[in-house]
């Protein structure tokens, strides 16, 4: 899930990518790449690479993504609590009702992290005792209920992956590995979900 933050001027660099700019109570949603900047004004390529070119004096502030690093370090403590409630074990009397509204839901903890502080969420556990059912596109067994609970203190649950939480925790206790080693600049989020018993055994060595 993108994120954005605003940083000065000072921040950007020839050809980066632009998502908004704001200045005291004023905002514009433009797209566009930085052509040229100084300590007078940021030149901006609007909309495309190439594009008709406009001047922003530099007491604006300029809207750019979060990397994947930035957005787990940010998400880290709260992925944590996400991960460790989600495998909580629940009845079908306490998950509330059934929501088809799933765009929360991620087996990326810092993305679920993230979804959870935006949407006001708090993720309660699973229960496996509801009637699964098959993906749309993917055809996966979707054989697991997810249970939060809103700002409202209404419950309710989606279907998920239960293997999903899995690859969830493994993602997340991966990653406390590499933070302790100061190595996150190697960690790759994709690769660690799918590991071998001896896959992890030869990263754990590397990382020593």
């Amino acid at each position: 899930m993108e994120e954005l933050k605003y940083v000065t001027y000072k921040h950007l660099k020839k050809g980066q990518e632009i998502n908004g700019i704001k200045k005291e109570n004023a905002t514009c949603g433009l797209t566009g790449y930085v052509k040229d900047v100084n300590v007078a004004y940021v030149t901006i390529e609007k909309w495309t690479r190439g594009g008709n070119e406009e001047r922003y004096t530099t007491d604006w502030m300029f809207g750019i993504k979060l990397t994947d690093e930035e957005i787990r370090q940010k998400y880290n403590a709260k992925a944590g609590e996400v991960v460790a409630a989600i495998q909580n074990r629940l009845e079908t009397y306490e998950i509330g009702y059934h929501e088809m509204w799933n765009g929360w839901l991620s087996s990326d903890p810092w993305e679920l992290a993230q979804a959870c502080v935006k949407e006001k969420l708090k993720v309660l556990g699973n229960c496996l005792d509801i009637v699964p059912k098959h993906a749309y596109f993917s055809g996966d067994v979707l054989d697991t209920g997810v249970c939060v609970e809103d700002e409202d203190g209404d419950r309710f649950w989606c279907h998920f992956r239960s293997d999903s939480i899995e690859i969830m925790t493994r993602r997340y206790e991966r990653y406390q590995e590499y933070m302790k080693r100061e190595k996150t600049a190697e960690y790759d989020n994709y690769s660690v979900a799918w590991e071998t018993e001896e896959e992890i055994a030869k990263r754990k060595e590397d990382l020593k």
